[in-house]
Protein backbone atom coordinates (compact mmCIF):
# COMPACT_ATOMS: atom_id res chain seq x y z
CA UNK A 1 0.00 0.00 0.00
CA UNK A 2 1.45 3.33 -1.02
CA UNK A 3 1.23 6.41 1.09
CA UNK A 4 -1.44 7.91 -1.25
CA UNK A 5 -3.71 4.87 -0.67
CA UNK A 6 -3.63 5.10 3.12
CA UNK A 7 -6.38 7.11 4.82
CA UNK A 8 -5.10 10.24 6.48
CA UNK A 9 -5.57 10.31 10.25
CA UNK A 10 -5.62 13.57 12.09
CA UNK A 11 -5.58 14.10 15.82
CA UNK A 12 -9.11 14.36 17.28
CA UNK A 13 -8.65 18.08 17.79
CA UNK A 14 -8.36 18.73 14.01
CA UNK A 15 -10.40 15.88 12.54
CA UNK A 16 -13.06 17.18 10.18
CA UNK A 17 -16.63 16.91 11.55
CA UNK A 18 -18.93 14.13 10.31
CA UNK A 19 -20.88 14.84 7.10
CA UNK A 20 -24.20 15.29 8.93
CA UNK A 21 -22.78 18.18 10.92
CA UNK A 22 -21.28 19.64 7.73
CA UNK A 23 -24.69 19.69 6.07
CA UNK A 24 -26.29 21.51 8.98
CA UNK A 25 -23.47 24.07 8.95
CA UNK A 26 -23.81 24.68 5.21
CA UNK A 27 -27.55 25.16 5.67
CA UNK A 28 -26.78 28.11 7.94
CA UNK A 29 -24.59 29.87 5.35
CA UNK A 30 -27.44 31.73 3.54
CA UNK A 31 -28.87 33.06 6.81
CA UNK A 32 -25.40 34.08 7.99
CA UNK A 33 -24.74 35.86 4.68
CA UNK A 34 -27.99 37.85 4.97
CA UNK A 35 -27.21 38.79 8.57
CA UNK A 36 -23.69 39.94 7.66
CA UNK A 37 -24.89 41.98 4.70
CA UNK A 38 -27.56 43.61 6.85
CA UNK A 39 -24.98 44.49 9.49
CA UNK A 40 -22.75 46.09 6.84
CA UNK A 41 -25.53 48.16 5.30
CA UNK A 42 -26.48 49.83 8.57
CA UNK A 43 -30.16 48.99 7.99
CA UNK A 44 -31.87 46.15 9.78
CA UNK A 45 -32.76 43.32 7.40
CA UNK A 46 -36.43 42.39 7.31
CA UNK A 47 -37.13 38.86 8.47
CA UNK A 48 -37.46 36.60 5.41
CA UNK A 49 -40.95 35.34 6.28
CA UNK A 50 -42.43 38.87 6.55
CA UNK A 51 -41.37 39.98 3.07
CA UNK A 52 -44.46 40.60 0.97
CA UNK A 53 -44.66 38.74 -2.36
CA UNK A 54 -45.26 40.93 -5.37
CA UNK A 55 -48.65 40.56 -6.95
CA UNK A 56 -48.73 39.59 -10.60
CA UNK A 57 -50.00 42.36 -12.86
CA UNK A 58 -53.74 42.05 -13.38
CA UNK A 59 -54.90 40.94 -16.79
CA UNK A 60 -57.25 43.39 -18.45
CA UNK A 61 -60.89 42.40 -18.64
CA UNK A 62 -61.86 41.10 -22.05
CA UNK A 63 -64.69 42.39 -24.18
CA UNK A 64 -64.24 39.56 -26.69
CA UNK A 65 -62.22 36.36 -27.00
CA UNK A 66 -62.45 34.53 -30.32
CA UNK A 67 -60.82 31.26 -31.37
CA UNK A 68 -60.79 29.13 -34.47
CA UNK A 69 -59.26 26.00 -35.95
CA UNK A 70 -57.77 25.02 -39.30
CA UNK A 71 -55.58 27.01 -39.01
CA UNK A 72 -55.60 27.67 -35.29
CA UNK A 73 -56.05 31.30 -34.29
CA UNK A 74 -56.90 33.43 -31.26
CA UNK A 75 -58.04 37.03 -30.88
CA UNK A 76 -58.55 38.92 -27.62
CA UNK A 77 -59.97 42.43 -27.32
CA UNK A 78 -59.69 44.30 -24.03
CA UNK A 79 -62.73 45.97 -22.50
CA UNK A 80 -62.65 49.69 -21.75
CA UNK A 81 -62.46 53.03 -23.54
CA UNK A 82 -59.09 52.34 -25.24
CA UNK A 83 -59.07 48.61 -26.01
CA UNK A 84 -56.13 46.69 -27.41
CA UNK A 85 -56.39 43.61 -29.63
CA UNK A 86 -53.97 40.68 -29.43
CA UNK A 87 -53.83 38.15 -32.26
CA UNK A 88 -52.16 34.78 -32.71
CA UNK A 89 -52.68 33.50 -36.23
CA UNK A 90 -51.66 30.37 -38.13
CA UNK A 91 -51.14 28.19 -35.04
CA UNK A 92 -49.29 31.01 -33.25
CA UNK A 93 -46.69 31.57 -35.98
CA UNK A 94 -47.91 35.15 -36.48
CA UNK A 95 -48.47 37.31 -33.40
CA UNK A 96 -49.68 40.89 -33.38
CA UNK A 97 -50.85 43.48 -30.87
CA UNK A 98 -52.93 46.41 -32.05
CA UNK A 99 -52.93 49.38 -29.72
CA UNK A 100 -55.56 51.40 -31.63
CA UNK A 101 -58.81 49.46 -31.87
CA UNK A 102 -62.35 50.78 -32.17
CA UNK A 103 -65.73 49.14 -31.99
CA UNK A 104 -67.44 49.08 -35.37
CA UNK A 105 -70.57 51.13 -36.10
CA UNK A 106 -72.90 48.12 -35.76
CA UNK A 107 -71.50 47.26 -32.31
CA UNK A 108 -70.83 43.69 -33.43
CA UNK A 109 -67.07 43.78 -33.85
CA UNK A 110 -63.81 45.69 -33.80
CA UNK A 111 -61.43 47.16 -36.36
CA UNK A 112 -57.80 48.18 -36.03
CA UNK A 113 -54.58 48.71 -37.96
CA UNK A 114 -51.28 46.88 -37.43
CA UNK A 115 -47.90 48.62 -37.29
CA UNK A 116 -47.33 47.81 -40.98
CA UNK A 117 -50.70 49.35 -41.97
CA UNK A 118 -52.71 46.13 -42.40
CA UNK A 119 -56.41 46.57 -41.61
CA UNK A 120 -57.78 43.98 -39.16
CA UNK A 121 -61.49 43.33 -38.75
CA UNK A 122 -63.15 41.08 -36.19
CA UNK A 123 -66.91 40.61 -36.16
CA UNK A 124 -69.18 38.34 -34.16
CA UNK A 125 -72.78 37.19 -34.26
CA UNK A 126 -74.63 36.06 -31.14
CA UNK A 127 -75.59 32.49 -32.03
CA UNK A 128 -74.57 29.06 -30.80
CA UNK A 129 -71.22 28.02 -32.19
CA UNK A 130 -69.02 24.93 -31.93
CA UNK A 131 -65.34 25.01 -32.84
CA UNK A 132 -65.53 21.53 -34.40
CA UNK A 133 -62.68 20.20 -32.27
CA UNK A 134 -64.27 20.05 -28.82
CA UNK A 135 -67.70 19.58 -27.32
CA UNK A 136 -67.75 23.18 -26.10
CA UNK A 137 -70.57 25.43 -27.25
CA UNK A 138 -69.88 29.17 -27.50
CA UNK A 139 -72.39 32.01 -27.37
CA UNK A 140 -71.23 33.60 -30.64
CA UNK A 141 -69.65 32.87 -33.99
CA UNK A 142 -66.72 35.01 -35.14
CA UNK A 143 -64.89 35.99 -38.32
CA UNK A 144 -61.49 37.66 -38.50
CA UNK A 145 -60.04 39.36 -41.58
CA UNK A 146 -56.30 40.13 -41.49
CA UNK A 147 -56.02 41.85 -44.86
CA UNK A 148 -55.05 38.62 -46.61
CA UNK A 149 -57.17 35.83 -45.23
CA UNK A 150 -60.54 35.19 -43.55
CA UNK A 151 -60.54 33.12 -40.35
CA UNK A 152 -63.77 31.54 -39.01
CA UNK A 153 -64.39 30.51 -35.41
CA UNK A 154 -66.36 31.03 -32.24
CA UNK A 155 -66.34 33.72 -29.57
CA UNK A 156 -67.03 34.53 -25.95
CA UNK A 157 -68.51 37.99 -25.67
CA UNK A 158 -68.75 39.99 -22.45
CA UNK A 159 -72.29 40.90 -21.47
CA UNK A 160 -73.27 44.43 -22.52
Amino acid sequence: MTRADRPTRYPASINPPPRSRMRSRTALLPALTVALLAACSGKPAPPPDTAKPRAAPAKPALALRAIGTEPGWLAEVDAGPKPKMRLQLDYGLRKMELSIVIENEHKDGYVGVTDDGTMIGLIYKREQCSDGMSDRVYAASAALWDGHKMYQGCAEVASP
